[in-house]
């Protein structure tokens, strides 16, 4: 056991209760299918600035993007995998992210499934010098779906699954249980830069916040440490 499961339990009892699996995932399915209408917005008396859309072309990007559950079996080249994981790498010892701490707890693995040189291979992103290296095969997408929590709700066959990967005790080492929401926030800086290239490149790409935490953890190779599965996004045309 992990000396921080000690220092930050919290974190960890949280999270072993929000792991999704076979067994308990149609439940899980049922909890959340019920949705409340009466959500209220917040509503201040006063408008006191009327506020200016910008004409950028960042802008402009933000406004493409869109989840897609619909894919072609489309092949992604070198170029276009080069452009998706430039999105994380580290440039005159300058990350394109920011970290609690400069702990980087996230790490960025991906099952290829339709990609030149690289089907049917997990790839793990070597940040430092902008590479990939195989560490492995894995299953085609249609034998992996199960196990990401989308099911029957995906058409098609992406050209490549991200997985963010988190190694917790490089943060709540030093943050305790508050580096735990650190590790989750960071998660998401992962998926916006993501995602924004993706919607660049005219792509298309769904979030999945339901993937099989030890299933996934399995497939890639991690299975006895402390990592743990944060959120997946597949990409395709």
């Amino acid at each position: 056991m992990s000396k921080n499961r000690n220092t930050s339990p919290l974190f960890y009892v949280y999270w072993d209760n929000s792991k999704l699996n076979e067994k308990n995932i149609i439940k899980y399915i049922n909890d959340f299918s019920y949705e409340e209408n009466d959500i209220r917005k917040i509503e201040y008396p006063t408008n006191d600035l009327k506020l200016v859309y910008p004409k950028d072309n960042l802008y402009k990007l933000m406004k493409k993007r869109q989840s897609s559950r619909l894919y072609n079996d489309y092949q992604l080249n070198v170029k276009q995998l080069s452009s998706l994981f430039s999105c994380f790498t580290q440039v005159d010892n300058h990350r394109l992210l920011s970290s609690a701490g400069g702990k980087y707890p996230i790490e960025v693995y991906a099952l290829c499934f339709n990609v030149k040189n690289f089907n049917n291979k997990i790839v793990y992103y070597n940040y430092s010098d902008n590479s990939l290296s195989i560490i492995g095969n894995c299953q085609d997408w249609d034998s992996l779906k199960s196990i990401t929590g989308v099911g029957d709700a995906i058409t098609g066959r992406p050209s490549i699954m991200f997985v963010f990967v988190g190694f917790p005790d490089r943060v709540v080492s030093k943050y305790g249980e508050r580096g735990g929401r650190f590790l989750l926030i960071e998660s998401g800086h992962y998926i916006q830069n993501l995602l924004l290239r993706i919607t660049y490149e005219k792509l298309k790409a769904v979030e999945l916040g339901g993937l099989f935490d030890d299933d996934i953890k399995n497939i890639l190779g991690l299975k006895n440490t402390n990592a743990i599965i944060t959120l997946g996004v597949i990409c395709g045309k």
